[in-house]
């Protein structure tokens, strides 16, 4: 009688345990998914679980199984196919990934809002495919916590490899975790990871960097805040157009009062040469409520910039009307970017007076930068004024200090080109000399040949000598350099030398009448009139006429 009372005292606590899931399986059921992805060429790579945890479509599942696809189908328990559009949270270490699915309407499962507890009992929900009426039941051996308040749980249980993802849930049918197979074929014991975690997972700028985002070939959901979002599609360094552009119409319907949707768009539209599908794009961002000025700006950039770059273009996009577009970007706000741009479009105009003005304007805002101060000059260079020119390249200079950084290279070298232009061979050297330290690695034997030109006019012999040297060991088969180091060797009366420089330079070149004209006069200082003499014959069959005066002397 005492074994009769005991089995049924088993079978009234089986029947309690079974009667609990019974509540909330088959609704549990409808979030439940069979996931499916694709390589590239459509073969199918693997077939996994998920579940629904929003109305939205938001789902959970591994992030194993979405490695390497190109696509990846959702399959809900009525049998009805849906794209996963998504991937909104990755995490290669714990296995976890969330993802969009587009369905119309998804029934979630809720997820548990504290944790269970060691000793606690678990149900895992069967696959879609599987026939088991009801979930499995399992109490729970472990919990252990990690980052923060998750927790993976540990279970006695043999899960088969087709659950992998399942949803794991407490007794009030919310889940707690996913499904995680135990390690070899002959692991007793399977996991749950924490839902709530898997949940929480999100997308931000810099998960366009992370491995995680990167390893996984779907497309990825766009971050929540717009600035986030837009650096997202910049870090991403897509060059597929077709996804690139599927990111900025998601921005776009995330954001629709934003410009930077609409200018992304448009200008990359421009840029493939879809020029009408550009002029859609920010026809459609001007009519919404997005800053128009940023609009007009973007359009007007665009219409210069394909106007400098001669593209095959329509009519209508002339520097014309890129003016009139910034000038009503202008309208509606003034902005120190915009008069810039006006500038650029005033010079490619060849209104050079206009232009000037345009950039020294800029200089007086926020933007004031040394290049404004230098355009200006060009446009000064252009007009004829020197002084002009002279003055706002000193202004351009001025905007750094010494030591100088690499970026005052241009306004050195400009300036210097203007002193040499003026006669001002000594403070051209100068700036040479600043412009050496600067850009070392990446001069010329041509650098230090003008500069050496500038020295000797400035009686700067020595370093002339030396500038002129390290020319020709730059360039040893340019006879202009060794000719030029043969003069600079006669000045310093190094006669052995400049002739052994001249005959390097008429070996290099034959016809070369200057190389010849040097080595008659280096000849004629060493005492040799006869080999002189053949040397300036020779320079003046070359059409050399300063050899006559020599020889005749």
């Amino acid at each position: 009688m005492k074994q009769i009372f005991t089995i049924l005292l088993l079978i009234c606590a089986c029947s309690t345990a079974m009667a609990q899931p019974s509540k909330w399986f088959k609704k549990a059921r409808k979030a439940q998914l069979n996931i499916i992805t694709y390589d590239a060429s459509g073969q199918m790579l693997r077939s996994t679980n998920g579940f629904y945890i929003a109305s939205d479509g938001t789902a959970l599942t591994d992030y194993a199984s979405l490695r390497g696809a190109a696509r990846a189908v959702a399959i809900d328990e009525s049998g009805k196919q849906w794209d996963v559009c998504a991937v909104a949270g990755a995490n290669s270490l714990y296995d976890i990934a969330k993802i969009k699915v587009a369905t119309k309407k998804a029934t979630p499962l809720n997820i548990a809002s504290s944790n269970s507890a060691k000793g606690a009992q678990a149900y895992i929900m069967p696959y879609l495919s599987s026939k088991a009426p009801a979930p499995t039941i399992v109490t729970i051996d472990k919990v252990e916590a990690f980052d923060g308040n998750y927790v993976q749980y540990t279970l006695p249980h043999k899960a088969p490899e087709l659950s992998t993802s399942c949803p794991v849930m407490n007794d009030n049918g919310e889940v707690i975790g996913l499904l995680q197979l135990g390690l070899g074929a002959n692991a007793e014991r399977s996991y749950a990871l924490s839902a709530a975690y898997a949940r929480d997972l999100s997308i931000s700028a810099l998960s366009a960097t992370m491995s995680d985002y990167r390893d996984l070939l779907l497309k990825k959901a766009l971050p929540a805040e717009k600035d986030q979002a837009s650096s997202f599609i910049y870090l991403t360094g897509t060059r597929d157009t077709a996804l690139y552009l599927s990111y900025v119409d998601d921005y776009i319907a995330a954001f629709p009062d934003e410009a930077n949707g609409y200018t992304m768009k448009a200008e990359m539209q421009a840029a493939k040469g879809a020029f009408a599908e550009a002029e859609e794009t920010w026809t459609a961002g001007l009519k919404s409520n997005a800053n128009k000025g940023e609009l007009l700006y973007s359009r007007a950039r665009t219409v210069y910039a394909a106007v400098q770059s001669n593209s095959t273009l329509p009519t209508d996009w002339t520097l014309e009307r890129a003016s009139a577009d910034i000038d009503a970007a202008s309208a509606e706000e003034p902005s120190p970017v915009y008069t810039a741009l006006k500038g650029h479009i005033l010079y490619a105009q060849k209104q050079y007076a206009e232009a000037c003005s345009k950039f020294i304007e800029v200089t007086t805002t926020p933007l004031r930068d040394a290049s404004y101060f230098l355009y200006a000059s060009q446009c000064q260079q252009i007009l004829g004024d020197s002084t002009a020119v002279l003055a706002l390249q000193d202004s351009a200079v001025a905007c750094f200090t010494k030591p100088y950084s690499v970026d005052a290279a241009p306004a050195l070298l400009m300036r210097s080109q203007t002193h040499l232009s003026m006669g001002h061979y000594r403070l051209a050297v100068n700036d040479l000399i600043e412009y050496e330290h600067l850009k070392r690695n990446e001069l010329n034997a041509n650098f230090y040949y003008q500069r050496q030109q500038a020295e000797l006019k400035c009686r700067m012999y020595q370093q002339a000598l030396a500038d002129i040297e390290h020319a020709a060991t730059m360039e040893p088969r340019e006879p202009l350099y060794q000719a030029e180091l043969a003069a600079t060797y006669y000045r310093f009366n190094m006669i052995d030398e400049a002739i052994a420089a001249a005959r390097k330079a008429i070996a290099l070149d034959d016809n070369f009448a200057d190389a010849h004209r040097i080595l008659g006069v280096s000849l004629k200082a060493k005492g040799d009139k006869r080999a002189a003499s053949e040397a300036f014959d020779k320079a003046i069959s070359l059409g050399d006429e300063l050899s006559k005066t020599l020889k005749e002397q």
